[in-house]
C-alpha cells in the first residue's frame, strides 16, 4: 500500500514530534475566526463581527511574510515565542473587552492577525532543513493530508467550548492552545540545532528564483477552491444553504485525504511537469462537475477531483522548497501562505458574483479555468532550470 510510505516516514527521527506538535500549534488557525464570530456577533451583529474577523485575516497575511523573514534571520524559537505570547495576550484582551466599543475590538483583532505565529511556513521550511530530500518531499504529502484535520477539528472544538463554557472561554482557549502548541513545537530537538540562517540579499526570494511563479500557482489554486465551495453550496441548496452541501464538501475533502495517502509512495520525481499535470487533472474534473445531473454525481466527480488536490499541494510545496534561495525557505513559504489568504478572499468574492450572475454550473467551469491558469505557471517553467529531486 502506498500509505505504508507514511508509516515508515513517521518512524523517522523527529518527524512524528514535529508533525503532531505543529498541527497542535496550527489548530487555532481553524478556531480563531469562529471564536471571534461567536463572541462578537450577539452584541455587534454579524456584519461587524465579520469585519473584525476580516481584519485579523488581512493583518495576518501582511505580517506572515515579515515574521517568516524574521525566522530566517533570527531563528524560529525567539520569533515564534514572541509572536505566540502576543497572540495569546491579544485573544485574552478581546475576551475581556467583549462588551467594549467596537473600535477597540477591531484594533485587538488586527493585533491578533499581526501576532499570528507563522507555524505553517516554519514547519515546511524545517522539513527541507532536517530531512533528506527524498524524505522531506514525501512529508509534504503527509502534511497536506494532515492539514485537513486542523479545519475539521478546529471549528468543532470552538463550538464545543462555546456551548459548554461560553464564547469568552472559547476565545481564551484558542489563545492558550496556540501558546502551548508553540511551546511544544519549538522545544522539539531539531530546533536546538537549526538556528538562524545566512542573511540573503534583500528581495532575492521573489527575484529570478521561480518562487513568484509558485506563489501565483498557490494563489490561483485557492481561488479555485473557494469558488468550488460556493458553487457546491449553490448547486445543492439553490438560494437556501442546505446541510446536504456540507456532506458533498466532506466527500470532496475525503477524496483529498485518499489522494494524500496515495502520494505517500516514494516513487518518481517531483518536477514542474508533474505539478502541472496533477493540477490539470484537477482542473478537468472540476470542469466536468459542471455537467453533473444531480447531487450524487456531483459528489462522485468532486471526490475524484479531490484525489489530485493533496498531491498538487504536496508537489507545490516540494517545488517551492527547491526554488527558494538558501536561507530564505521560511520566507518563501510565508509568501505562499499569504497567497493562500489572498486567493481564498478573491475566490469567495468571485464565486459569489459568478453564482449570482451565471449560476452554479458555470461557476464550476470557471473554477476549472482558474485551475488551468494555476497549471500554466509550472508548465511554462517559470523557475530557472533545476534538477528534479526524487521523492
Amino acid at each position: 500500500m502506498r500509505s505504508r510510505g507514511y508509516v515508515e516516514l513517521l518512524r523517522t527521527q523527529h518527524v512524528s514530534r514535529l508533525l503532531f506538535t505543529s498541527l497542535l500549534a496550527r489548530l487555532p488557525q481553524g478556531m480563531v475566526s469562529l471564536a471571534i464570530l461567536l463572541l462578537l456577533a450577539p452584541r455587534d451583529g454579524y456584519a461587524r463581527a465579520g469585519l473584525a474577523t476580516g481584519a485579523s485575516v488581512i493583518t495576518g497575511g501582511i505580517s506572515g511574510v515579515l515574521l517568516a523573514r524574521a525566522v530566517d534571520r533570527r531563528g524560529a524559537r525567539p520569533v515564534l515565542a514572541f509572536a505566540s505570547t502576543w497572540y495569546a495576550a491579544a485573544l485574552v484582551a478581546l475576551a475581556v473587552d467583549a462588551d467594549g466599543r467596537f473600535g477597540g475590538q477591531l484594533a485587538i483583532c488586527a493585533v491578533i492577525g499581526i501576532a499570528t505565529p507563522p507555524i505553517t511556513a516554519v514547519t515546511r521550511s524545517m522539513w527541507a532543513r532536517v530531512l533528506d530530500p527524498s524524505l522531506s518531499q514525501r512529508v509534504f504529502g503527509l502534511e497536506a493530508t494532515a492539514q485537513e484535520l486542523v479545519y475539521i477539528a478546529g471549528p468543532g472544538l470552538v463550538a464545543l467550548i462555546a456551548g459548554t463554557a461560553g464564547p469568552r472561554t472559547a476565545v481564551v482557549a484558542t489563545g492558550v492552545l496556540g501558546l502551548l502548541g508553540v511551546v511544544a513545537y519549538v522545544t522539539a530537538p531539531p530546533f536546538g540545532t537549526v538556528g538562524r540562517t545566512v542573511r540573503p540579499p534583500r528581495h532575492r526570494v521573489l527575484r529570478g528564483t521561480g518562487v513568484l511563479g509558485y506563489v501565483a500557482t498557490g494563489c490561483c489554486l485557492t481561488v479555485c477552491f473557494a469558488m468550488t465551495e460556493i458553487a457546491t453550496v449553490a448547486f445543492v441548496g439553490g438560494r437556501e444553504a442546505s446541510a446536504k452541501s456540507g456532506i458533498v464538501l466532506v466527500i470532496w475533502s475525503a477524496g483529498s485525504l485518499v489522494g494524500g495517502l496515495w502520494f505517500g509512495s516514494p516513487a518518481g520525481a517531483v518536477t514542474d511537469r508533474g505539478l502541472a499535470g496533477t493540477i490539470t487533472c484537477f482542473a478537468v474534473l472540476l470542469t466536468v462537475s459542471a455537467l453533473s445531473p444531480d447531487n450524487i454525481v456531483l459528489a462522485a466527480v468532486l471526490w475524484c477531483s479531490g484525489l489530485a488536490l493533496a498531491p498538487s499541494l504536496a508537489r507545490l510545496y516540494t517545488r517551492i522548497s527547491v526554488a527558494a534561495p538558501e536561507g530564505s525557505t521560511t520566507e518563501a513559504f510565508g509568501w505562499l501562505s499569504t497567497a493562500f489568504l489572498i486567493g481564498t478572499a478573491a475566490g469567495s468574492s468571485l464565486g459569489g458574483v459568478s453564482v449570482d450572475g451565471l449560476g452554479a454550473r458555470p461557476t464550476f467551469a470557471l473554477a476549472g479555468a482558474v485551475a488551468v491558469v494555476a497549471a500554466a505557471f509550472p508548465a511554462a517553467k517559470t523557475a530557472r532550470p533545476r534538477q528534479p529531486v526524487d521523492r
